[in-house]
């Protein structure tokens, strides 16, 4: 009998306790644990109120300056950050009201000869070329003959001046390299929602300009596919599709 009493006491503290642990509230969850590298947290930068609500206010009123343009010019971006800008120009699906134009300059002008109608002929040219003394030359694989490439525009003339006074024939300067200076996103008939996205993505980017302008005629740009925006370039001047080997002697020049 006193066996029966102990187990059914026994049973009855593990069903309490069982009760206790099921009806007991949650425990509030200790997310600190979560953390990792807490202490290595840093605040980066914290703007100001006065200084923010200024830049709003400087963003509002440059809004207002552009409302009612015809065409608007975002430019000035910083390389590395046109992937960004070109995202966010995507984002707003202006189709063919987007253009983007890049503004290349020229950094290398050369002095050629033209291709000839073959390699055989090329290489009679170059023949022909060393017998007058002008030996620093390369042949392209194009057939044209590359005389020296120069930083300058003035340099590569006054280097044509002296292989032409030697004699030389058919022989050109011209622009040899670009490089981009800068891309323009052009954006046609803008309403004030557009304006006012523009004028924060501008803020957005310090060294980058935001301005109303007058629209290019219809030829002047070429129009981008919807969604995004398409670089409209002018067509290359009058270089070679490869990087000729630069002559030692013309290279300094």
């Amino acid at each position: 009998m006193s066996r029966l009493l102990f187990f059914l006491l026994l049973i009855a503290i593990v069903a309490f306790g069982a009760h206790l642990w099921l009806t007991a509230p949650p425990a509030e969850p200790d997310f600190s644990r979560r953390e990792r590298n807490r202490d290595d947290a840093r605040v980066v930068a914290v703007i100001p109120p006065l200084i923010a609500a200024r830049k709003a206010e400087e963003t509002r009123l440059q809004a207002q300056t552009l409302v009612g343009a015809a065409c608007v010019e975002f430019a000035g971006v910083a390389p590395a950050d046109l992937p960004q800008v070109r995202e966010a120009f995507a984002a707003m699906k202006l189709g063919d009201r987007l253009v983007e134009r890049k503004v290349e300059e020229i950094t290398r002008h050369w002095v050629f000869i033209p291709p000839a109608r073959d390699r055989r002929a090329a290489e009679q040219a170059v023949a022909g070329l060393r017998k007058l003394g002008i030996g620093d030359l390369s042949l392209r694989p194009d057939h044209a003959i590359s005389l020296g490439v120069f930083s300058t525009e003035d340099a590569a003339r006054r280097f044509l001046a002296q292989v032409e006074a030697k004699g030389a024939k058919g022989a050109e300067s011209g622009p040899f390299a670009k490089e981009v200076k800068d891309s323009i996103f052009l954006v046609r008939e803008p309403d004030t929602e557009l304006i006012a996205r523009l004028a924060l993505l501008q803020r957005e980017h310090a060294v980058s300009t935001l301005r109303a302008v007058a629209c290019p005629a219809g030829n002047d740009v070429a129009a981008a596919p919807p969604g995004n925006a398409k670089p409209a370039t002018a067509a290359p001047p009058k270089a070679p599709p490869a990087a000729p080997k630069i002559p030692p002697a013309a290279a300094k020049k």
